[in-house]
């Protein structure tokens, strides 16, 4: 029998991830979802301002109704799934959504891998999750950063401000570009008090490790809302600070994600050699409560897709054992057999070709020959 660790090997890299990702949300006792590909078409498109993307792939189902091929893994679960706020709901997924895509701008399929927590999200299954999406990158790579940030601070204090909705969406863009120049000029341009430019600028300006910008992040806040959002990122640290993975942990006030989805703590994570973001997540209770009342979420997924860089020009393998036979093939299924049993990845061919392989035999007269070079 082949061991699941040699085939495991055998897999591609994207492959060994996904099923080391199911390995670790399971030992958390997170159960898998599969879902469906289609939904009806009005369901995604009364939520459009909650997707990311443009465009759906639409079609008429057997009995006349208009049905999307899937999106979205999220809106999907939020509406699905078993919940209650009095218990807690653990899921795992590893599906496709079908989108648009920004560098081809036609429709792909989109692989992700995530969890998702619904009903009673309380202190502990946040930090959990937390924990878990700091786990899921160094599944990927020992080099990696979580970058983490609450909406309860700049997005709650940018709309708070006494500024029209467009003025307030740009301050935004300035947070999630990182332009502290084009911040400050728009302030000027909008009359903007002093003391708020500085604020924000000062807040665009914070970035460290989690635990050591805490004091410099409480200093700035100005609001009840934003003292509490700085107490929810403390309490989450001090959960995390003594586990070697807490220095991954970087604040960064740039993460402003979708202010109708998200509604506290949010993150993003990066890897060395990928070019921007493999996962994101973050509380939204928001959209929850959009599909089903007094709905409470939190999750993250891992883009697969964004990976292709990390693991890229993924071709075909080279086999362990490359067997070479243009005569008789009398007795050699037997032969592969007994290579395959050692766990070895076998193929047969009459000549190489461009062929990569560990080992090469020629087989003649029932017996293998060792001819690699």
């Amino acid at each position: 029998m082949v061991s699941n660790m040699s085939l495991k090997k055998r897999m591609a890299k994207e492959e060994q991830l996904v099923l080391s990702l199911s390995s670790l949300y399971e030992q958390y006792s997170y159960e898998k979802y599969s879902m469906a590909k289609f939904e009806e078409y009005s369901f995604y498109s009364d939520n459009r301002k909650f997707m990311p993307g443009e465009g759906m792939i639409a079609f008429n189902s057997s009995d006349g109704r208009l049905m999307a091929l899937k999106p979205d893994i999220t809106l999907s679960i939020v509406k699905n799934a078993k919940m209650s706020r009095e218990s807690r709901t653990k899921l795992y997924y590893n599906e496709s959504v079908f989108r648009i895509s920004d560098e081809t701008h036609d429709y792909r399929e989109i692989k992700q891998t995530g969890v998702e927590v619904l009903g009673d999200i309380d202190a502990y299954a946040q930090a959990e999750l937390f924990f878990l999406a700091l786990l899921s990158l160094r599944e990927i790579d020992e080099d990696f950063v979580l970058s983490v940030s609450h909406m309860g601070i700049v997005a709650h204090f940018v709309d708070g401000l006494a500024l029209p909705v467009e003025t307030k969406k740009q301050l935004i863009r300035c947070f999630s570009r990182k332009s502290v120049h084009e911040l400050q000029s728009l302030c000027q341009q909008h009359e903007v008090a002093e003391s708020v430019c500085d604020t924000l600028t000062g807040m665009l300006s914070l970035s460290g490790r989690l635990g050591d910008v805490l004091p410099a992040l409480r200093s700035l806040c100005c609001q009840p809302e934003m003292t509490a959002a700085a107490d929810e990122l403390a309490g989450l640290y001090h959960e995390i600070k003594d586990h070697p993975l807490a220095d991954k942990v970087i604040f960064d006030a740039s993460v402003v994600n979708h202010i109708d989805y998200y509604n506290g703590l949010i993150f993003k994570g990066y890897v060395k050699g990928a070019p921007g973001p493999v996962l994101s997540g973050g509380r939204y209770d928001k959209l929850a409560c959009r599909i089903r009342e007094n709905a409470c979420a939190v999750g993250f997924a891992v883009y697969l897709d964004g990976l292709n860089y990390y693991y890229p020009n993924q071709t075909a393998k080279a086999v362990d054992v490359l067997v070479l036979c243009e005569g008789s093939a009398e007795g050699l299924l037997a032969k592969v057999n007994a290579l395959a049993e050692q766990g070895l990845r076998v193929r047969v061919e009459r000549e190489q070709g461009g062929i990569k392989a560990e080992k090469v035999y020629r087989y003649e007269g029932g017996k293998l020959s060792d001819i690699s070079c």
